[in-house]
């Protein structure tokens, strides 16, 4: 046998080694990186499988994990990173990558009062100052080119926890096709989930020969839940809701960051925004704005149309301040401090271009509630329609339109030219029709000590006012309007207002005036508002009551006895009583057709839910006891239940019941819920009781009556007296 050479054997020797230093570099490696990194940064790192490639030369790491400083929890993970270089094109001086591939990248960012949980990887004990062009010389020279960069089904999560508060961004996937030195364009791609329905796209284009760049943004489903913390640095609020979609293109430039192009959409979705003690405060279905091109540098701002769908108002008066005032307090006295910065340090700025296409809103709704009266006033705006035309800082003329109804019975529309150029470029004219005048009952008793009984609000105005000139018009017409008795509020006004009523009606019960206005806007004490109150006061003291009695006459009979039908509470059916006024009523119409009855239900709410609640429990015992039903309604109704022992014990669940009152253990035994679907389904009949035997049993016409239910929550005590308020106008 030949042996081998010594020469031979020492290569052979070499090889071995060779092999076996390479086959177990990579274990040696990650042995060394594992066990001497908290020495080397403070954190401990895991890594489940290190391999080198040597004919690809790749290295590919699984497994990663970088704990805090801690070590209690995750800092940084990821399944995968692969590493592909292209060591061949050093020869020619340029350091390439041909693939990076990061699968499942985990990342956990906190931040506190102190800093962030990564403050200690980056903080440096020594400041190094580097010279600026010996940096530009090297990075003339430097020649690189990364190919096939790719991130898929990342997690980031972003905890503050001072404002405890937590953003996750899932399933982040990224795409870089290229990035080298002598590349002329670049291109990005990436998406990600932010929270449980939210994504968002952004594909970059990077034009280097142009140095500018083109970004789309697409947000879709995006929850803005989270954002509320922040937002509490500028608003008193607690709650926030809403999706966000966007789709925006930016087109800026990286040299001049002010040199940004914006056009695109953007659209919320069920939008609320609650204040501090959970109420909500503002709120849209939906709101599109359209971005048609948009300047920053040049503070030039062309905005598209911009629609409101049920957009929602609340607002609420406080004898210290509206709601509204304390909300934006924090923002408020930020911009005071913020006009007193710009007063003192304004410098020489572009001049502001801004214009919106048109401005929509439908549906909306605005409830506004007073506290700053005696009682609480609660009123609603509903269905409002919006039209806005072109809007900009140099029209002379900008159209408005609007339709409003107001608590369930008015309604108002007008039309409306206006400047921004010049304010007093002024053109209004609109209408004002069946305004019902009960629901400002609060408002009467502070200041008159008196409620208002009855009475609807019409009003036709029209206002053209130019920088010298004023011509105002106005045709005022109140129905039915009465007082009822004194209340025992502080009486604010001296006036004799409920006289100055009555002496204003004529045989139809009608108020009619026109009030014309003139004037210079220019004048220091020019104010519209006074001029017309003034004029209206003129009016009122300067009447006197008559009293009402044509319709009685018509019908013979005493005229109170129409003017108003009472009912017992709980009661569903006509009495003959109530057949009898209807009869009255159907006679005055023979004789004045073209009349128009309005049959307006007052009850106090809270007494009929305790009746219906007896009624209900009565019937369920007779039931129980196959008793034939009884119809018991008023006193007959209260006088059994309270005598009947055994039905007192039917109603009585258990001991909590036993120092309740008969009216409260019915309602418990009732139910609320059920309890006021009873009730409401009480109110619904009486109203048909009164349609049906007009119509069919008197042969009264449809158009000569409407039956309807007052705004039950802002009756005054003397109005929740059970009964038909009884209107007369024209058809």
């Amino acid at each position: 046998m030949k042996r081998l050479s010594k020469k031979k054997i020492i290569l052979l020797s070499i090889f071995t080694i060779l092999f076996f230093f390479l086959f177990f570099l990579s274990s040696i490696v990650k042995s060394y990186v594992v066990n001497n990194f908290v020495e080397l940064t403070g954190r401990k790192l895991e890594i489940s499988e290190l391999h080198f490639n040597y004919i690809k030369v790749s290295v590919r790491i699984k497994g990663l994990k970088l704990l805090e400083q801690d070590a209690s929890n995750e800092f940084v993970s990821f399944n995968e990173l692969y590493v592909n270089v292209s060591p061949w094109k050093l020869i020619s001086g340029e350091y390439a990558v041909s693939q990076i591939y990061l699968d499942g990248l985990n990342v956990s960012v906190i931040q506190d009062s102190v800093g962030f949980n990564f403050d200690d990887l980056i903080t440096s004990d020594e400041t190094t100052i580097v010279d600026s062009t010996t940096i530009d010389e090297e990075k003339s020279d430097l020649k690189f080119a990364i190919h096939d960069i790719k991130f898929s089904n990342g997690y980031i999560v972003y905890k503050d926890i001072e404002k405890r508060n937590k953003l996750d961004l899932n399933n982040i996937n990224l795409e870089l096709p290229l990035i080298a030195w002598n590349n002329k364009k670049s291109e990005m791609g990436v998406n990600f989930s932010l929270g449980k329905e939210g994504n968002v796209s952004i594909i970059a284009d990077v034009d280097h020969s142009t140095e500018r760049y083109v970004i789309d943004l697409g947000v879709s489903s995006l929850d803005i839940s989270p954002f509320v913390a922040y937002l509490k640095d500028y608003m008193h609020v607690s709650e926030m809701y809403g999706k966000l979609n966007t789709q925006i293109k930016i087109d800026g430039s990286m040299v001049d960051f002010m040199d940004v192009y914006l056009k695109g959409k953007v659209k919320m979705n069920d939008f609320v925004l609650k204040d501090t003690e959970g109420n909500k405060f503002l709120g849209s279905q939906s709101t599109i704005v359209g971005l048609d091109s948009m300047h920053v540098g040049s503070s030039y701002y062309e905005i598209g149309k911009i629609v409101l769908t049920k957009p929602e108002i609340y607002a609420a008066l406080f004898k210290e301040k509206s709601n509204f005032e304390s909300i934006f307090a924090p923002v408020m006295e930020v911009d005071s401090v913020n006009i007193a910065i710009d007063t003192l340090e304004k410098k020489e700025e572009s001049e502001l271009f801004y214009s919106i296409d048109s401005l929509v809103v439908d549906k909306g709704f605005v409830e506004f509630a007073d506290h700053t009266l005696n009682r609480k006033f609660i009123y609603d705006i509903n269905d409002i329609k919006l039209n806005i035309g072109r809007i900009t800082d140099k029209a002379n003329e900008i159209p408005l339109n609007y339709s409003i109804d107001l608590n369930g019975g008015g309604h108002s529309e007008g039309n409306v030219t206006f400047s921004l150029k010049d304010v007093h470029n002024f053109k209004f004219d609109g209408t004002l029709d069946r305004l019902d005048l009960t629901s400002f009952s609060p408002y009467t008793e502070f200041y008159i000590a008196r409620p208002i009984k009855q009475g609807e609000f019409n009003y036709d105005w029209s206002i053209v006012m130019k920088p010298k000139k004023l011509i105002n018009t106005n045709k005022i017409n109140i129905s039915e309007f009465d007082f009822g008795d004194k209340t025992n509020d502080p009486n604010t006004i001296k006036a004799p207002v409920r006289l100055a009523l009555y002496l204003l009606k004529d045989k139809n019960d009608q108020i009619n005036f026109d009030l014309p206005v003139s004037g210079n806007p220019n004048s220091p004490d020019f104010k519209l508002g006074k001029i017309i109150w003034k004029t209206l006061m003129n009016f009122l003291v300067k009447t006197a009551v008559k009293p009402f009695g044509i319709l009685g006459n018509l019908a013979g009979t005493n005229p109170e006895s129409i003017e108003k039908m009472p009912f017992e509470i709980a009661q569903d059916k006509l009495n003959d009583n109530e057949k009898l006024t209807l009869h009255k009523i159907a006679t005055i119409l023979t004789k004045k057709p073209e009349l128009k009855f309005t049959f307006t239900q007052e009850t106090n709410i809270d007494d009929e839910k305790k009746m219906i609640a007896l009624g209900e429990c009565v019937s369920k015992y007779f039931e129980s006891r196959a008793l034939p039903k009884r119809y018991l309604v008023g006193n007959e109704l209260l006088s059994w239940t309270n005598s009947s022992i055994e039905f007192q014990n039917f109603i009585t669940k258990d001991s909590t019941d036993l120092d309740l009152s008969v009216e409260e253990k019915c309602i418990r035994f009732i139910g609320n819920e059920k309890l006021i679907g009873y009730t409401d389904s009480i109110l619904l009949n009486r109203n048909n009781g009164v349609r049906v035997y007009l119509k069919d049993s008197l042969n009264v016409s449809n158009q000569n009556f409407e039956v309807r239910t007052a705004d039950l929550r802002n009756l005054s005590e003397q109005q929740r007296k059970p009964k038909y308020r009884v209107e007369v106008s024209l058809k």
